[in-house]
C-alpha cells in the first residue's frame, strides 16, 4: 500500500557526512617573458626623406624565461612585412623585425 511521491520504498536512511583533507602540493611556474634589449626602437629616416623606399630593420628579442617562448605580433599595419629566422637565413632582413614604408 500507499507510497505514492515516486521512489524511496521505506528502506534505510543512507548515512551522509562531510570531510575536509589537507594535501600538501610542491610544485614550480614558468611564465614566458621576451623582452627588448631597449624600452623603444629606432628605425632612423625613413618615409619623405628617403623617397619611401623599403626600410629594412631588425631586432633582438631576449627569452627571459627558462623554456623555450613563442611570440607573433598582432594589429600590424598591412604595410609592415615581419619576417621569420628562417627567412633570414635565406637572405631576409629576419630577427622578429619587419621593413615596410613609413
Amino acid at each position: 500500500g500507499g507510497g505514492g511521491g515516486g521512489g524511496g520504498g521505506g528502506g534505510d536512511p543512507v548515512p551522509s557526512s562531510r570531510s575536509l583533507k589537507a594535501v600538501s602540493l610542491r610544485g614550480s611556474i614558468c611564465v614566458s617573458l621576451l623582452t627588448l634589449p631597449r624600452p623603444s626602437l629606432s628605425l632612423g629616416r625613413v618615409g619623405y626623406t628617403d623617397g619611401w623606399r623599403d626600410a629594412t630593420f631588425s631586432f633582438d628579442l631576449h627569452n627571459e624565461s627558462a623554456v623555450p617562448t613563442a611570440c607573433r605580433f598582432t594589429s600590424l599595419p598591412p604595410e609592415v612585412e615581419v619576417l621569420s629566422a628562417a627567412d633570414d637565413a635565406a637572405g631576409g632582413a629576419g630577427g622578429g623585425g619587419g621593413g615596410g614604408r613609413g
